[in-house]
C-alpha cells in the first residue's frame, strides 16, 4: 500500500496501480454496474447467483470480470439475471470477487502456501 506522503508525489492523472483491464472505459462501466446493483435488492452475483444478503456480512457489490482480466468487457446491467457466457463486467459480491482473485493469483504464482494443493 502506498502511504499518503508517497502518493502525493506521484504524477497526477495516471493510474499507477491498475492493470490494463482497469483503464480506459473500465471506471465508467464499473461504476454503472455497481450503481445498478446497489439500486436493486434483487441483484444476483454473477459467480454464484446469490443476492447480497446471502453473502458474508459486510459484502458489497463490485464489478467482476466474467473473463478474468479482460480489457474489453461489456457492462451487464440486467442485474437480476446471471449473464450468458461471454466477456462481461457484471455484479459480483466482494467476497466472491476478492476470493477468486486471491485464489487465481496464488495459483498463477505457484505459491506453496496457496490452497491450490487441496484441489
Amino acid at each position: 500500500m502506498i502511504g499518503m506522503a508517497v502518493w502525493s508525489r506521484l504524477p497526477k492523472g495516471r493510474d499507477h496501480m491498475a492493470g490494463p483491464h482497469h483503464k480506459g472505459r473500465y471506471t465508467r462501466y464499473a461504476r454503472a454496474v455497481r450503481d445498478a446493483a446497489n439500486a436493486n435488492p434483487n441483484t444476483v452475483c454473477w459467480r454464484d447467483g446469490h443476492t447480497l444478503t446471502q453473502h458474508q456480512p459486510g459484502a458489497t457489490w463490485t464489478a467482476g470480470h466474467t473473463i478474468d482480466g479482460s480489457p474489453t468487457a461489456t457492462p451487464w446491467l440486467q442485474v437480476t439475471r446471471v449473464p450468458p457466457p461471454g466477456d462481461w463486467l457484471a455484479p459480483e459480491a466482494s467476497s466472491c470477487n476478492y476470493s477468486n482473485g486471491a485464489h487465481r493469483t496464488n495459483r498463477l504464482r505457484n505459491n506453496p502456501r496457496s490452497t491450490h494443493w487441496l484441489t
